[in-house]
């Protein structure tokens, strides 16, 4: 079965290269003081991180063998379809009416998280949990984790940035939807996504994969354009198509929202205050190399003016000024 998304390939080199470029851009204008920096932002994310997985193991509760061995087993039944040898740690955390799970990388060690109140909501229909871990195992076996700090120059540019990170989203859906054993049960798990722990039970899908045909206009297509995630029943329709073996068919977005999304950076989604410091991290980097490179820039300019002053004439121009690298001589 093809799991990989049909644009994730292409975007990845894009993405890549482009980072390529600008990290050797700012090794070589730096020379070599950027690995200071990359030090640094290192440290914070370590402490920040750690925090969060401290957090995890001492509040989260550990499916083992012998703690909830149902879903345990999903775990190791999701990573044998995938072909995953190391199978990461995962955790129930109390979700305080969140439905969700997430992917997290710490130290070279992977884990699942997933929310209580959305494994509550799929108490009668377990079998859905399975999309949940194959869409986050998808994240660890595609190695997104590991590819973000490197893809990171790239991540913030408009339109790019986000397609990639819709990209992965679909192609974790597609992961997902390769665990599930009924293959409606993928359905299932974006149907509490969308209509709540109760009333998914009587979602029809195809009434609600039928609001994509709104995902054309403007306003939709714009902040889609701008987001690292899509639509959800845009989500729904790929996965419904899946299991229809029919090929996914979405509107094409307005042509106007293309063209005010090329000057709106990807925003970051629920990065929070993490994605914020590393922006202002990144631009104290690109300052730290541009504004010698402009000082000096300017006083080379200003000595090669010629002199076209008669001779013994005074051009008002004090030492301090001079001194200064503003002198017309």
């Amino acid at each position: 079965m093809d799991l990989l998304y049909k644009n994730e390939k292409p975007l990845f080199v894009i993405m890549l290269t482009f980072s390529l470029l600008v990290w050797a851009a700012f090794v070589v204008g730096t020379f070599g003081t950027i690995f200071i920096y990359v030090l640094f932002i290192y440290i914070f994310y370590l402490f920040a991180q750690s925090a969060v997985i401290s957090y995890l193991k001492g509040t989260a509760v550990r499916i083992t063998p012998e703690q909830f061995p149902d879903i345990h087993e999903r775990l190791l039944s999701c990573c044998k379809k995938l072909e995953m040898d190391k199978i990461p740690e995962i955790y129930i955390l109390h979700g305080d009416g969140v439905f969700n799970a997430f992917a997290m990388r710490f130290l070279k060690r992977d884990y699942v998280v997933l929310l209580s109140d959305m494994v509550d909501a799929l108490e009668d229909q377990p079998g859905a949990l399975n999309f949940y871990i194959g869409h986050e195992l998808g994240h660890i076996h595609r190695k997104h984790l590991i590819w973000g700090p490197v893809l990171f120059p790239a991540a913030v540019l408009p339109i790019i940035g986000a397609a990639y990170s819709r990209a992965r989203e679909y192609t974790c859906d597609n992961y997902g939807f390769a665990c599930c054993d009924d293959h409606r049960d993928a359905l299932t798990g974006l149907s509490v996504l969308s209509a709540g722990s109760k009333r998914w039970r009587t979602l029809k899908i195809e009434n609600y994969t039928s609001q994509a045909d709104a995902a054309g206009g403007f306003w939709m297509s714009f902040h889609e354009l701008v987001s690292g995630y899509p639509w959800l029943v845009k989500r729904m329709s790929h996965i419904s198509s899946r299991v229809e073996k029919k090929n996914t068919q979405f509107p094409r977005r307005h042509p106007l929202a293309w063209f005010f999304a090329m000057f709106i950076p990807r925003t970051m989604g629920n990065a929070g205050g993490a994605a914020v410091l590393i922006v202002v991290a990144f631009i104290g980097i690109l300052a730290a190399i541009a504004i010698p490179y402009f000082i000096g820039y300017k006083n080379r300019a200003m000595h090669s003016i010629p002199d076209h002053s008669p001779s013994g004439y005074e051009t008002g121009i004090d030492s301090e000024s001079e001194n200064n690298g503003y002198s017309l001589e």
